[in-house]
């Protein structure tokens, strides 16, 4: 709207702004930032002062850091009551189960799609999956975790002493592994969302070295997931594949897509999902693991996520 009416400042400097506000550290900054803004809205134009007053109603849990109690039956209010997975024709949990451990054990998730309905369905909200784990956490986003006022609630809300939604950034996945915390993850992240195609199954795994190399430091065995049908939950714009990538580089998602065509944020109701997992690969504990053994197991990681591709495709 703001550029549509040439307001480049606050289209470019304002809005902006206000979306980095979650990452400031203290409450009083985050306030403190915000009545700057609004002061400077309120002397300039009513649309922008429209705007900054909405953003408090929508986004003032994030501002002034509000948490949401836990409520322990989501789980099962989202799965067996609500039948989450009712939104699509089939959404089903399959593969090599009974290979899964309480603890010690990393589910990488693919294709990342859209929304990463495989991962939300047939992990976050299958309870039999969740109940396979002594403690689990699924790392999303830092943004969507902690700056998206209405995901913020939901993870809020989920949260109990045996699962949880966390930031996906550094500090938390090494003091996870280091506790033996199971984690689950979308694994190709923005770039994988940016590169997905309806009717056409790709992942980018070819730098996702990180989480191979806490793996091999604190023992852990990973096991590759695929969603078959993940590419078939929405309609994606598709073109400009590098420059999109290019922006995915500085954490900034390229996604456009559309699904039910009566509520198009919904994913498109004739699709299945088949989310199988894969057998586990077991990583040696190695506390200071060097580059060319993280290249190693990476390489081993992407020939088991190949050979679950192959084996399931059918």
């Amino acid at each position: 709207i703001f550029f549509a009416r040439s307001d480049w400042l606050f289209g470019c400097v304002i809005v902006p702004a206000y979306l980095v506000m979650s990452k400031l550290p203290s409450r009083n900054l985050r306030s403190g930032l915000w009545l700057i803004l609004t002061a400077v809205a309120a002397a300039s134009s009513t649309l922008r002062l429209v705007f900054a007053l909405m953003s408090w109603v929508i986004a003032g849990s994030v501002l002034l850091d509000v948490r949401c109690p836990s409520w322990p039956g989501f789980l099962h209010f989202m799965d067996k009551r609500l039948r989450f997975k009712d939104l699509l024709a089939r959404s089903e949990l399959l593969g090599d189960l009974a290979s899964i451990k309480p603890e010690k054990s990393v589910f990488a998730f693919h294709p990342h799609g859209a929304v990463s309905l495989g991962f939300s369905m047939n992990g976050l909200f299958d309870s039999e999956f969740v109940q396979k784990s002594a403690k689990l956490v699924f790392l999303i986003d830092d943004f969507l975790r902690n700056g998206n006022p209405i995901f913020r609630m939901f993870c809020d809300i989920y949260k109990t002493d045996t699962r949880e939604v966390a930031s996906a950034d550094r500090h938390t996945i090494q003091q996870s592994m280091s506790e033996g915390k199971n984690v689950a993850l979308v694994l190709g992240g923005f770039e994988e969302a940016t590169v997905c195609e309806m009717g056409k199954d790709r992942v980018k795994v070819s730098g996702r070295k990180g989480i191979i190399k806490y793996c091999l430091k604190y023992g852990y065995r990973i096991h590759p997931i695929y969603s078959f049908g993940e590419d078939e939950t929405y309609h994606y714009a598709t073109g400009m594949t590098d420059t999109r990538l290019w922006l995915n580089s500085f954490k900034i998602p390229t996604v456009a897509f559309v699904g039910n065509p009566f509520v198009p944020w919904l994913p498109r109701p004739q699709a299945k999902l088949l989310t199988f997992v894969g057998a586990p690969i077991e990583c040696p504990c190695i506390p200071e693991p060097s580059a060319d053994e993280v290249d190693k197991w990476h390489e081993r990681y992407v020939q088991g996520l190949k050979d679950l591709f192959e084996a399931r495709k059918s």
